[in-house]
């Protein structure tokens, strides 16, 4: 493991986990500017439209496999180890399809490099909610959404390039292998990083889980911040155990304990559906079809303008970083909806009368659409999951958010070029429908979770909170006497 300690510890975590996240984003572009392109579609025999939309989808369904991978073995394999196992099968699917020569093959691909995004989008955001300080969990998260989106813009100028100044088959194939090259970064770097000290105490690993989280705090072992961590750990996990016999699949969807994990897992897969029927997937698919088809710019004006609007993606992404702690959750997913609502009422009503004026009206909410949903709701879905999930179903609860958005992402992508060909801008009124329901659906659903360490967010859960209060107090003060620091004074625990 590497000797790194404090903000440089965190850096490395973010640059490995960052990299496979930045192969998440590329994975999901790469083919967008690809299925234009004559040579490529020459060498998959030239399928027909409906054929080649269900090619580009079906990598979510190879998303929907690796989130069930995830969901029952995840636990069982750590943070570390499920990533490093996503971004080898990831390496191995885009093998496939650099070196394909037919449909099918590059099918296979697809799912397979699905299977492991799939794995990865389940397990980085919980190894690094899991490896971050409550103060900034928040921002550690958005800066790899950040990464996602950048990803999205490597790959569609990649493709842009390739196909405007090389010739042969080097124009598809570089692009498709080049996605390997982020899998290989987290490959070689994710074995000398830490594991997540939560999965360590939890498997009864607790000298380990101290050494690293002194190494994350950069602070000793009998440091007032360690310890007053592992007190809460050592909470979350009593209280998880007490209904640890209930923790069958039936009884994690129906169960009536205190821990509620119905409700959590249900906001898990909520959230990320409210996510997708902003709109953001018909945006981020089918750019080029929406500016040609509704707004009526020729095909090179859509190609280019498309790229500009990937980059106005990618800045939006930026202000969370900042104000995703400050603000919080909730605040910022309502103004976001709020904007993503404005903004694609007046898209749909500039499409809908089809003039020269609004036209440029549509056009320029579609760019304050994409970086509203950047500095909104392209983070929090993804945050909030394992978050709101205790530790010993943390990985399920982060694989049903990543199941929700892979299987509405692939009902949106299936669904969108038919329904632009056959309703015109009457499609859009579903999603701003969906916009404006995502507003009280946060306010009375929804609670804060920002400035509140992962352990302490079970409290908002359970029902019977001044017993597990009293438990917490207990188990505070048995390690406050056995593990007090030379101040002689823990840090309190927020009461939620």
């Amino acid at each position: 493991m590497l000797s790194l300690q404090g903000r440089a510890l965190q850096i490395a975590i973010a640059v490995s986990a960052g990299s496979a996240y930045l192969l998440f984003g590329y994975d999901q572009g790469v083919l967008g500017g690809l299925v234009s392109y004559p040579g490529f579609l020459s060498a998959i025999g030239n399928p027909s439209s409906g054929y080649l939309g269900t090619i580009v989808a079906l990598f979510n369904i190879g998303c929907l496999i690796g989130c069930v991978i995830s969901a029952f073995f995840g636990n069982r394999l750590g943070r570390k180890n499920a990533i490093t196992l996503g971004c080898v099968i990831m390496v191995i699917g885009g093998a496939v399809q650099a070196s394909t020569y037919s449909a099918g093959q590059l099918i296979a691909g697809r799912i397979i490099s699905g299977i492991g995004n799939g794995i990865n989008t389940s397990t980085v955001p919980v190894y690094v909610s899991e490896t971050s300080r409550t103060a900034v969990r928040g921002r550690s998260l958005a800066i790899q959404m950040s990464i996602v989106i950048f990803g999205t813009v490597v790959a569609y100028w990649l493709d842009y390039g390739m196909i405007r100044t090389q010739i042969g088959e080097v124009v598809w194939r570089f692009p498709l292998a080049f996605q390997n090259f982020f899998a290989l970064i987290t490959i070689i770097t994710m074995p000398v990083l830490p594991e997540s000290p939560r999965w360590l105490y939890s498997h009864g690993r607790q000298r380990e889980a101290i050494c690293v989280l002194s190494s994350l705090l950069a602070v000793s072992e009998d440091h007032s911040d360690v310890c007053t961590v592992v007190a809460e750990m050592e909470q979350a996990l009593s209280v998880e155990q007490n209904n640890k016999k209930k923790l069958s699949i039936s009884n994690l969807l129906f169960e009536k304990t205190e821990m509620k994990y119905a409700r959590r897992l249900t906001l898990c897969f909520v959230v990320q559906l409210f996510q997708q029927f902003t709109g953001i997937n018909v945006i981020a698919f089918y750019v080029t079809i929406v500016l040609e088809t509704n707004v009526g710019l020729s095909p090179d004006l859509s190609s280019l303008v498309a790229g500009f609007i990937q980059i106005a993606f990618w800045v939006g992404t930026f202000p969370p970083i900042f104000l995703i702690d400050r603000l919080g959750r909730r605040k910022v997913l309502m103004l976001g909806s709020t904007m993503l609502c404005l903004t694609m009422v007046l898209f749909t009503v500039g499409i809908a009368l089809k003039t020269p004026a609004t036209s440029r009206l549509a056009l320029g909410m579609l760019i304050i659409y994409e970086i509203s949903f950047g500095m909104s709701w392209n983070a929090v879905p993804w945050l909030y999951a394992p978050e709101i999930t205790p530790l010993n179903i943390r990985h399920v609860g982060a694989a049903v958010g990543c199941f929700s958005e892979w299987l509405w992402t692939f009902v949106i992508a299936q669904m969108t070029p038919a329904a632009i060909a056959n309703t015109g801008w009457k499609i859009y009124l579903l999603f701003c429908l969906m916009t404006a329901l995502s507003i009280p659906f946060v306010y009375f659903f929804m609670p804060e979770t920002s400035g509140k360490s992962l352990e302490e967010i079970d409290y908002i859960f359970v029902k019977h909170r001044a017993q597990s209060n009293e438990l917490q107090d207990t188990t505070h003060f048995s390690y406050k006497l056995g593990m007090e620091n030379s101040e002689g004074q823990l840090a309190q625990i927020e009461r939620v």
